[in-house]
């Protein structure tokens, strides 16, 4: 429903705009549109809106999961867990993605955004690949003190990971 599948894609998502919001939690508002979702992304999954664009989510998702006959069924509160996990997450990088105030004191640009966001990427990806070659080298120290025979795989292991 949402066409959110990549971290990229919550970025650009649209939230629901304040005043439909606003309307549906305070008035008589119509509520999330069930063929056109959109998170508030300002609150929290709890707030009115949301829950029910995750009511909307658990609807499609159970009828999706008898239509296909899926062999695990899983109860109502397992996916709606899972969906409030996804919100958050969606929340989170949705937020990463907001331009932020400079130390300047103006709003970055989208430039700004955009430079700040691979910047976090690249260090988060260099810290991955930092503690899996600390860990391959150390269950390698570990293999030679064993003389195990699987020693030689570890150590392929280790110098694709490094040629990566």
């Amino acid at each position: 429903k949402l066409n959110l599948s990549q971290d990229a894609d919550f970025l650009a998502h649209k939230t629901a705009a304040c005043d439909i919001v606003y309307s549906y939690e305070h008035k008589d508002g119509p509520g999330p549109d069930h063929q056109n979702l959109a998170f508030d992304l300002a609150n929290g999954s709890r707030s009115p809106w949301n829950a029910r664009v995750l009511d909307l989510l658990l609807e499609d998702l159970k009828e999706r999961s008898e239509k296909e006959v899926w062999v695990v069924q899983r109860s109502d509160g397992y996916y709606r867990e899972t969906l409030e996990h996804c919100y958050k997450w969606l929340q989170t990088i949705w937020r990463e993605g907001q331009a932020k105030v400079t130390a300047k004191g103006t709003l970055e640009t989208g430039e700004d955004v955009e430079k700040r966001l691979i910047t976090q990427r690249d260090k988060t990806l260099k810290l991955k690949y930092m503690r899996r070659t600390k860990v391959l080298h150390h269950v390698i120290e570990l293999k030679k003190d064993e003389s195990d025979e699987d020693l030689p795989t570890w150590e392929w292991l280790q110098r694709l990971i490094k040629m990566l």
